[in-house]
């Protein structure tokens, strides 16, 4: 077995550092890999990651930061409208669209109402269906306007727009018919006739 002297020995665990020393030469290099990390990191996320994470939207460029104040701000516009609509809507009782809903449903239907007036022209005098011509309805205030003329009944077209005043008051729902200027007009093409504009209230 070989003997290693004792000077030899005592030399070597000389050279051996110990913990401290082990840690103070590390230390350094760790500290320096660190700082240099660190440094790279922060100019990535302020030079490199807004460059490369930027959108265009409507033709501006828009940064990570930017995008999320304008979907923010995106969805608070949404809420806001989407309240409107709401209080517009529900409950119809008293909101806007139900007093617009009850409005309309109260109005006449000019459809039904003039395919009555029709029917009413041409069964009120049955001997003469063609004696009232309807040229036009209209809705203007609460009141339905018809015009039109009384024809092919010769001089007597005064007293059948009279019949045909009271066969409207007598309809369901009518409150009160304006009773229209009587005249009689002579045209070379269709004779004696008597034009009205009929004002139509109702109940």
């Amino acid at each position: 077995m070989t003997n290693i002297p004792a000077a030899i020995i005592g030399k070597v665990k000389a050279e051996v550092p110990g913990p401290r020393e082990v840690l103070r030469r590390v230390l350094f290099p760790f500290a320096l890999f660190g700082i240099v990390l660190l440094s790279l990191l922060v100019l990535s996320w302020y030079l490199l990651l807004p460059r490369f994470t930027r959108v265009e939207l409507h033709g501006v460029s828009q940064d990570s930061a930017r995008l999320q104040t304008y979907v923010q701000g995106i969805q608070d516009e949404t809420k806001t409208m989407e309240d409107k609509r709401l209080a517009l809507i529900l409950p119809l009782d008293q909101s806007p669209y139900g007093i617009l809903v009850q409005e309309k449903m109260s109005q006449p239907s000019l459809l039904s109402f003039h395919e009555q007036l029709k029917n009413v022209a041409s069964t009120f005098l049955p001997e003469q269906s063609q004696a009232v011509v309807i040229a036009s309805i209209s809705y203007e205030r609460e009141v339905v306007i018809l015009t039109g003329d009384v024809r092919n009944v010769g001089l007597q077209s005064m007293a059948v727009l009279a019949q045909f005043v009271s066969a409207i008051r007598a309809m369901p729902g009518v409150e009160r018919v304006d009773f229209p200027s009587f005249t009689r007009e002579r045209d070379e093409h269709i004779g004696f006739h008597s034009p009205f504009t009929i004002r139509i209230h109702f109940s």
